[in-house]
């Protein structure tokens, strides 16, 4: 068992780049006539990360770090307002966008009919396809670890850059998202909504449950509105939306956790013989117990 943070780290960014570029590999060469079939790019998301987040929680901290992890999964007890703030931040933001194009002359048309039922269907399975990969792995495993380390800001900014240069083999994959926009206004995006998920994350303790909702609301949001897809002045707009809407929470917020001063232990990887504990909704140290049940932010 691996006692480094560091060692964890290091293998599970390897794993998480290696298993899911290797099935979109297989995509890319067929396209390009070198393998005749490929492996299905959703196994990226489902086995590839997955295996990659629970494989190196169980090598690197055993039950401890297995149960941290499905324990910040099921952490629903947050307050109200960062479940408000995960579904409604991301619309407002493509709102505001759009809104800046229209003023500048920039032509947008919503691409299609949309209904309350047809977004709620796309809202829950991208909340429930979320939290099992992506979110558990970037934040449930990863930003609790970078944060013992480093500043939350740091480790937002570090987890965003390295987050937004995972997608890079699916610039490549002609059906993809990532083949649609220019790349590097993709990556200062994802570096943005990293810190913007960051500071979700760190407000309702440490809870894969609401950061897997914002994740869920800002693809439902741009899939649904095409902001990023509906021309090149549009997508630079709101790009800097992002960047603008982050570098906001950084002022606010505070850099050092990215939630004013409070305290963020709980969004922090405590493992093993740290002396520190998270069991539910309570911190426990050496001689010490604090409820957390009443720090809902």
């Amino acid at each position: 068992m691996m006692k480094s943070n560091r060692a964890s780290l290091v293998l599970f960014f390897v794993l998480a780049f290696l298993l899911p570029w290797i099935v979109w590999g297989t995509t890319i060469a067929q396209n390009r006539g070198i393998l005749s079939f490929h492996i299905p790019q959703s196994l990226a998301f489902w086995v590839g990360l997955t295996v990659a987040t629970f494989g190196t929680a169980a090598l690197s901290g055993g039950t401890d770090a297995l149960k941290d992890l499905l324990l910040r999964m099921v952490r629903v007890a947050v307050h109200p307002v960062w479940y408000i703030a995960a579904l409604l931040l991301m619309p407002a933001l493509a709102g505001i966008a759009i809104a800046v194009g229209a003023v500048s002359g920039t032509t947008y048309e919503f691409p299609a009919r949309v209904t309350i039922g047809g977004v709620a269907g796309t809202l829950l399975f991208q909340w429930f396809f979320f939290l099992v990969t992506e979110e558990t792995a970037w934040r449930g495993f990863a930003l609790p670890r970078l944060q013992k380390r480093l500043s939350a800001g740091s480790a937002a900014l570090l987890l965003g850059v390295i987050w937004g240069l995972w997608h890079l083999p699916l610039v490549f994959v002609a059906e993809s998202f990532q083949s649609q926009i220019p790349f590097f206004g993709f990556l200062l995006a994802a570096v943005a909504m990293s810190v913007l998920t960051s500071f979700i994350f760190n407000n309702s303790r440490g809870s894969v449950f609401v950061a897997a909702l914002f994740h869920a609301a800002t693809d439902t949001t741009i899939g649904l509105s095409a902001v990023m897809t509906s021309g090149t002045t549009l997508f630079w707009i709101f790009v800097i939306v992002l960047l603008v809407a982050a570098l906001l929470v950084w002022l606010v917020a505070g850099a050092k956790t990215l939630a004013r001063g409070r305290d963020i232990a709980a969004a922090r990887y405590c493992g093993a013989g740290s002396g520190l504990r998270l069991t539910g909704g309570t911190r426990t140290t050496a001689g010490s117990t604090a409820s957390s049940s009443s720090a809902m932010r």
